[in-house]
């Protein structure tokens, strides 16, 4: 029983030191500006609609990348069913292809920008950084106002994806 317990408060304590752990990844990705963003993974969506405009971001700078990079969106995404079989191939050219149930790519405009017009409540992205390098994730729609901004900060820009992090600008784009 005594065993038992000490399990137990090992995973409280985890659990509560999981949100502050996220909490000081986001703030060292965004150069200290943590109340500025929120996961854009995690917690259920909300119910007001907006527009949404994609940007990804250099970890600490917070600077646009204005290319080298594929944006693919599935606006289809029903959370309540299995993950669809998407299809990603790269082409001899060094370009992505995508494919399976609604994924679909969408170019950036000449300010790194992609827009989602009307973004479901949740959408599944993929986007790639060259060969071999991909993040993915299904987006819980949150928005801030009319147009709110996602941002994919990029931890190392140079080295295609070293990690990063999905997350929903509270501030107007």
């Amino acid at each position: 029983m005594h065993g038992a317990r000490r399990l137990l408060v090992g995973m409280v304590l985890a659990a509560l030191a999981a949100p502050a752990a996220q909490a000081s990844t986001i703030d060292a990705e965004t150069a200290g500006h943590a109340d500025r963003f929120t996961d854009a993974v995690a917690g259920d969506a909300t119910d007001t609609p907006c527009n949404v405009v994609v940007v990804f971001a250099e970890a600490k700078t917070l600077s646009t990348l204005l290319d080298g990079f594929q944006f693919a969106v599935d606006l289809t995404t029903d959370v309540t069913k299995p993950m669809p079989d998407y299809k990603m191939d790269i082409g001899p050219d060094g370009r992505w292809t995508f494919g399976g149930a609604g994924l679909h790519e969408l170019k950036p405009d000449g300010a790194g920008v992609v827009a989602i017009p009307h973004a479901p409540k949740y959408f599944h992205v993929e986007a790639t950084f060259g060969p071999g390098s991909t993040a993915s994730a299904t987006i819980s729609r949150h928005c801030y106002g009319p147009v709110t901004r996602l941002v994919y900060v990029v931890d190392n820009p140079d080295a295609g994806v070293d990690g990063g992090d999905w997350l929903w600008d509270k501030q107007a784009p």
